[in-house]
């Protein structure tokens, strides 16, 4: 019984590690369905006052738990 309770913790613990981690969910990925979202990659988008399609904007992913957070870097930081 004590075994099959440590195996089960074990398993689930593993799990909940590998959905933390989400390694199908690459920055390349990411930055895709924000450009998808935000119109396509010709789509127009006023970036630091410039108008400008959404595929010439400097864009940074960064790991979060369970996701990638996508930002659009400014002037400031």
């Amino acid at each position: 019984m004590r075994r099959t309770a440590i195996a089960v913790t074990a398993v689930v613990g593993v799990a909940f590690l590998l959905l933390l981690w989400a390694p199908w969910i690459t920055d390349e990925f990411a930055i895709g369905r924000v450009v998808d979202k935000l119109g396509g990659p010709e789509a127009r988008f006023n970036y630091l006052g410039e108008d400008m399609t959404v595929k010439d904007i400097p864009k940074q992913a960064a790991w979060l738990p369970f996701c990638r957070f996508v930002t659009f870097p400014g002037e400031a930081g």
